[in-house]
């Protein structure tokens, strides 16, 4: 539940059979998301709080590590 995950940025939580809802912090921020569309609602939200970093590539990581060498 939402006291679960009180320090968290970020989270959902079952409300009804099939729904959720998404959180930033302790704020409910969307309400009775479709379960199947959860992830992606939250990926969404993420980024529009300018929070989503993209996964680095081999190549990117690479890169860096010869930049810093």
């Amino acid at each position: 539940g939402p006291g679960e995950m009180a320090d968290a940025d970020f989270g959902y939580v079952g409300t009804v059979p099939g729904k959720i809802d998404l959180y930033y912090g302790k704020e409910v921020v969307r309400k009775n998301v479709p379960e199947l569309e959860a992830v992606d609602e939250l990926v969404d939200l993420i980024k529009e709080y300018g929070m989503w970093k993209e996964k680095e590539t081999e190549e990117e990581e690479g890169e860096k590590e010869a930049v810093l060498a």
